[in-house]
Protein backbone atom coordinates (compact mmCIF):
# COMPACT_ATOMS: atom_id res chain seq x y z
CA UNK A 1 0.00 0.00 0.00
CA UNK A 2 1.09 3.53 -1.21
CA UNK A 3 1.25 6.69 1.11
CA UNK A 4 -1.64 7.97 -1.23
CA UNK A 5 -4.00 4.91 -1.12
CA UNK A 6 -3.76 4.95 3.19
CA UNK A 7 -3.25 8.81 3.87
CA UNK A 8 -6.59 10.96 4.40
CA UNK A 9 -5.50 14.33 3.48
CA UNK A 10 -6.69 16.26 6.58
CA UNK A 11 -4.80 13.45 8.80
CA UNK A 12 -1.92 13.76 7.05
CA UNK A 13 -1.89 17.75 7.41
CA UNK A 14 -2.79 18.03 10.90
CA UNK A 15 -0.24 15.02 11.50
CA UNK A 16 2.65 17.64 10.14
CA UNK A 17 1.67 20.37 11.63
CA UNK A 18 1.14 18.82 14.98
CA UNK A 19 4.61 16.62 14.99
CA UNK A 20 7.01 17.19 17.82
CA UNK A 21 9.67 17.97 15.59
CA UNK A 22 10.61 20.75 12.74
CA UNK A 23 9.77 19.53 9.37
CA UNK A 24 10.74 21.46 6.42
CA UNK A 25 10.56 20.36 2.29
CA UNK A 26 12.27 21.95 -0.25
CA UNK A 27 11.99 21.72 -4.08
CA UNK A 28 15.26 20.73 -6.67
CA UNK A 29 15.49 24.32 -6.84
CA UNK A 30 15.59 24.94 -3.19
CA UNK A 31 12.52 26.79 -2.36
CA UNK A 32 10.57 25.85 0.49
CA UNK A 33 7.40 23.77 -0.11
CA UNK A 34 6.48 22.49 3.70
CA UNK A 35 6.81 24.03 6.93
CA UNK A 36 4.75 23.12 9.79
CA UNK A 37 3.84 24.63 13.19
CA UNK A 38 6.88 23.50 15.16
CA UNK A 39 9.43 25.31 12.19
CA UNK A 40 7.69 28.47 13.10
CA UNK A 41 7.89 27.57 16.61
CA UNK A 42 11.75 27.07 16.13
CA UNK A 43 12.64 29.31 13.63
CA UNK A 44 9.93 31.96 14.15
CA UNK A 45 8.73 32.46 9.90
CA UNK A 46 5.22 31.44 9.87
CA UNK A 47 4.40 29.14 6.89
CA UNK A 48 2.68 32.20 4.86
CA UNK A 49 6.83 33.78 5.63
CA UNK A 50 8.49 30.83 4.73
CA UNK A 51 6.93 28.75 1.69
CA UNK A 52 7.87 30.10 -1.53
CA UNK A 53 11.01 31.41 0.12
CA UNK A 54 14.85 30.11 -0.26
CA UNK A 55 15.63 27.49 1.92
CA UNK A 56 18.62 30.08 2.86
CA UNK A 57 16.07 32.11 5.02
CA UNK A 58 17.28 29.63 7.87
CA UNK A 59 20.99 28.99 7.00
CA UNK A 60 23.73 31.40 8.45
CA UNK A 61 25.72 32.81 5.58
CA UNK A 62 29.02 31.46 6.83
CA UNK A 63 27.20 27.44 6.05
CA UNK A 64 25.49 28.66 2.65
CA UNK A 65 28.44 27.67 0.19
CA UNK A 66 28.66 24.22 1.79
CA UNK A 67 25.07 23.66 2.20
CA UNK A 68 25.02 24.67 -1.72
CA UNK A 69 27.41 22.07 -2.64
CA UNK A 70 26.23 18.88 -0.44
CA UNK A 71 22.42 20.04 -1.93
CA UNK A 72 23.69 20.03 -5.34
CA UNK A 73 25.15 17.02 -5.15
CA UNK A 74 21.99 15.32 -3.18
CA UNK A 75 20.41 16.49 -6.30
CA UNK A 76 22.45 15.40 -9.36
CA UNK A 77 22.92 11.85 -7.76
CA UNK A 78 19.56 11.54 -5.96
CA UNK A 79 21.00 10.14 -2.49
CA UNK A 80 23.04 12.24 0.92
CA UNK A 81 26.82 11.57 0.85
CA UNK A 82 26.64 11.82 4.44
CA UNK A 83 25.68 8.86 6.55
CA UNK A 84 22.29 10.11 7.18
CA UNK A 85 22.66 10.21 11.58
CA UNK A 86 21.19 13.46 13.08
CA UNK A 87 23.48 16.55 12.37
CA UNK A 88 24.38 19.28 14.63
CA UNK A 89 23.98 23.13 13.36
CA UNK A 90 23.01 26.53 13.37
CA UNK A 91 20.14 27.91 11.88
CA UNK A 92 18.93 31.72 11.40
CA UNK A 93 15.17 32.69 13.08
CA UNK A 94 12.93 35.59 11.60
CA UNK A 95 14.07 38.18 13.98
CA UNK A 96 17.89 37.85 12.96
CA UNK A 97 19.06 35.86 16.27
CA UNK A 98 20.76 31.96 15.94
CA UNK A 99 19.12 28.79 16.76
CA UNK A 100 20.98 25.97 17.75
CA UNK A 101 19.32 22.64 16.29
CA UNK A 102 19.74 19.05 15.29
CA UNK A 103 19.07 17.72 11.78
CA UNK A 104 18.32 14.67 10.00
CA UNK A 105 17.85 14.87 5.77
CA UNK A 106 16.78 12.48 2.82
CA UNK A 107 16.29 13.19 -0.42
CA UNK A 108 12.94 12.92 -1.65
CA UNK A 109 12.79 10.86 -4.94
CA UNK A 110 9.93 10.57 -7.59
CA UNK A 111 8.80 7.23 -8.98
CA UNK A 112 11.65 6.98 -10.97
CA UNK A 113 14.15 7.59 -8.86
CA UNK A 114 14.91 11.33 -9.49
CA UNK A 115 15.71 13.77 -6.85
CA UNK A 116 12.70 16.42 -6.55
CA UNK A 117 13.81 17.68 -2.91
CA UNK A 118 14.82 17.12 0.21
CA UNK A 119 12.82 16.79 3.37
CA UNK A 120 14.73 18.30 6.62
CA UNK A 121 13.16 17.49 10.62
CA UNK A 122 14.84 19.44 13.14
CA UNK A 123 15.00 19.90 16.72
CA UNK A 124 16.33 22.41 18.98
CA UNK A 125 19.72 21.13 20.03
CA UNK A 126 19.89 21.47 23.75
CA UNK A 127 23.35 20.51 25.49
CA UNK A 128 22.84 18.00 28.39
CA UNK A 129 25.09 18.89 31.72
Amino acid sequence: MTVEQATDPALAAAALDQAGDAIIAIDHAGTITLWNQKCTELFGFTAEQAIGEPVEIIIPENLRTAHEHGFGAAMESGHLASDGRARRTKGITADGGKVYVTMTFAVINDAEGTAIGAVAVAREYVKES
